[in-house]
C-alpha cells in the first residue's frame, strides 16, 4: 500500500465533484468498470465527492454522459501538476536536469571513508596505506576492485589481519581485525610460555631473545611443535622458567593449481559504449533497452539513491561495454607464461597477504598432464616467513 500511495502522489491525483440524480449509479458504474476511487463523501443530496488518480479521471467522461451527472474538479495533487505549472520555465527545468545528470555522476566517487576495528593502528597510517592500495576520497568506483584492494592493504600493513570493504553510495565503509599482540603483562617473569609453531616448514633462522631453542636450522618442524622453550638450562644453577622470546623464520611450501585449455575464448573490447538511464524502486530495475542483441555488452551502472514515501527509488546510469569473443589457439610457451602469471598473482595476493614477513624464495613448475586439449600444472611455492606464537604454560 506504501509503494501505491507513493505512486499516486507522484503520477498525480483529483478531487473530483460530481452533481445529478444519479450518483449512487455513477459510484457503481466505476467499481463494475474498475475505475478505483476513494475518500467518498456525500455532500448533500445530489453531490458527491472523492479522490481518483489521474490515469483514469479521462474515464469518468463516459460514465458521466450514462448517468447525466456533471464533474467538477475541486482540487489536485502530485508532482505531475507542479510540474506541468512550470512547464514554460525551460531554464529552470534545464536547472534541475543539470543537477539531477551532476548528482548521478558525483555519486560515482567516493567522499568519505570510515574506518573501523583499529585499536592500535593509527587511522592516519590506515588511511595512507588505503590511499597506496588504490582507495581514497575523490577515488571513481566504477571497475574498483576491493578484493586487489583488501589484498594490497594487508601487504602495506602487516599488522593487519583481516580486512573488508563496503562501498554504500559516496562512502567507504573499511573494517579491520588487528594481530593480537602480545601484551605488555605477557613479558614478564610471571607470564611462563614457549614459542609454538602454527606452521610446518623447515627452519631457516632462529634468534632467541629469551628462552631456549631445541631444534636447529635446517630441522624440519611439524605445526604445533614447540620452537623456543621458555626454559634456562645450566650446569651449576636449577633449571629456571622464562617467557619464551625469539624470532623463526622458516621455510614453508604453498601449492598452485590450475588446468589450462590450447583453445580459449577471449574478449575483445572495440572500445565502444553504449549508455542508458534507467529507475529502480525497492530493489527493480527498468532501463532504457536499445541495445543490439547480436553484441556481447559488460555492464557498468552507476546510481543516485533517494528515499521517497518511504521507498528507495534509484536514478541509475548504465554503460555497455562491447566486445566480441573471438576464438584463439595458445602454444604450449603461451599456457605456461600464463600459467606463470596467474601463479604470481596467487602469491601476491592469496599468499604474502596471510604471513608475517614472508617473501618468495622460489617456485617450481610441474607439468602434471598433458594430452592435445589441456595442460594440467602445478607449482610448489617456497616461501620465508616468520612463525610462531606464545602460549602460557598452565
Amino acid at each position: 500500500m506504501e509503494l501505491e500511495d507513493g505512486i499516486k502522489r507522484i503520477n498525480g491525483t483529483v478531487e473530483v465533484e460530481i452533481q445529478g440524480f444519479f450518483t449512487e449509479r455513477f459510484i457503481n458504474l466505476c467499481k463494475i468498470n474498475n475505475i478505483k476511487i476513494w475518500n467518498i463523501k456525500n455532500i448533500v443530496n445530489g453531490i458527491v465527492r472523492f479522490n481518483i488518480a489521474l490515469k483514469d479521471f479521462k474515464k469518468l467522461k463516459v460514465i458521466a454522459r450514462k448517468t447525466k451527472c456533471n464533474i467538477k474538479i475541486i482540487s489536485k495533487k502530485g508532482l505531475y501538476f507542479k510540474f506541468f505549472k512550470y512547464r514554460k520555465r525551460r531554464l529552470a527545468f534545464l536547472l534541475i536536469l543539470v543537477f539531477i545528470l551532476i548528482s548521478i555522476v558525483s555519486t560515482t566517487f567516493i567522499w568519505d571513508i570510515d574506518i573501523s576495528g583499529n585499536t592500535y593502528i593509527s587511522q592516519e597510517k590506515i588511511y595512507d596505506a588505503l590511499k597506496e592500495s588504490g582507495l581514497y576520497v575523490g577515488k571513481n568506483k566504477i571497475g574498483i576492485k576491493t578484493k586487489k584492494i583488501i589484498n594490497s592493504l594487508r601487504v602495506n600493513l602487516s599488522d593487519i589481519a583481516w580486512a573488508g570493504i563496503e562501498i554504500d553510495g559516496t562512502h567507504a565503509h573499511v573494517k579491520i581485525v588487528e594481530k593480537t599482540k602480545l601484551p605488555d603483562s605477557a613479558i614478564n617473569e610471571n607470564s611462563i610460555g614457549d614459542i609454538i609453531a602454527n606452521k610446518s616448514g623447515i627452519i631457516e633462522k632462529i634468534t632467541v631473545e629469551n628462552g631456549t631453542s631445541i631444534l636447529n636450522v635446517g630441522e624440519y618442524v611439524e605445526e604445533g611443535r614447540i620452537l623456543i622453550e621458555g626454559k634456562i638450562y645450566s650446569e651449576f644453577l636449577e633449571t629456571k622458567d622464562v617467557t619464551a622470546k625469539g624470532t623463526v623464520m622458516l621455510k614453508t611450501q604453498y601449492e598452485y593449481k590450475n588446468q589450462y585449455y590450447y583453445n580459449v575464448q577471449e574478449k575483445e573490447y572495440t572500445g565502444k559504449s553504449k549508455y542508458s538511464i534507467g529507475i529502480g524502486i525497492n530493489d527493480k530495475e527498468n532501463y532504457i533497452n536499445y541495445l543490439d542483441k547480436s553484441l556481447n555488452y559488460d555492464i557498468i551502472k552507476n546510481s543516485k539513491d533517494i528515499n521517497l514515501f518511504g521507498n528507495n527509488i534509484s536514478f541509475i546510469l548504465y554503460r555497455f561495454d562491447i566486445y566480441n569473443l573471438k576464438d584463439k589457439l595458445l602454444t604450449k610457451d603461451q599456457i605456461l607464461e600464463r600459467a606463470n602469471i596467474d601463479c604470481e598473482n596467487y602469491i601476491k595476493d592469496e599468499i604474502l597477504p596471510n604471513t608475517k614477513n614472508g617473501e618468495l624464495l622460489d617456485k617450481n613448475l610441474v607439468i602434471e598432464q598433458e594430452d592435445n586439449n589441456k595442460i594440467n600444472i602445478k607449482f610448489e611455492i617456497n616461501i620465508l616467513e616468520e612463525v610462531g606464537y606464545f602460549r602460557e604454560r598452565t
